[in-house]
């Protein structure tokens, strides 16, 4: 049994998967300090409650490679939608 600070086993590598999948570096975003901790933990979080983790793993199996829209079950689709916005800004700009 989880308990609301204790993660489903697998729901940060779905997140990052989903992540993956959209464009979004969640790890990358964490590191330059663009997302804090806390709002990685409040994503990872939402993953965890989520009660379609295994359509979310059928639906990362059967979408390989880079996707415009998350399935709209996905708990995190705004943020991972405005963390891709604001990272291809980011690389636009250096180019």
């Amino acid at each position: 049994m989880t308990t609301d600070t204790e993660l489903r086993p697998g729901t940060a590598c779905l997140m990052h998967g989903m992540a993956e999948r959209l464009g979004a570096d969640v790890t990358r975003a964490a590191s330059s300090g663009a997302l804090s901790e806390k709002e990685v933990a409040a994503m990872e979080a939402r993953c965890g409650n989520c009660t379609q983790h295994d359509a979310c793993i059928l639906w990362l199996l059967e979408h390989q490679g880079a996707q415009d829209f998350a399935p709209d079950y996905c708990l995190n689709t705004q943020e991972l939608g405005y963390l891709r916005a604001v990272q291809n800004q980011q690389i636009e700009a250096k180019a």
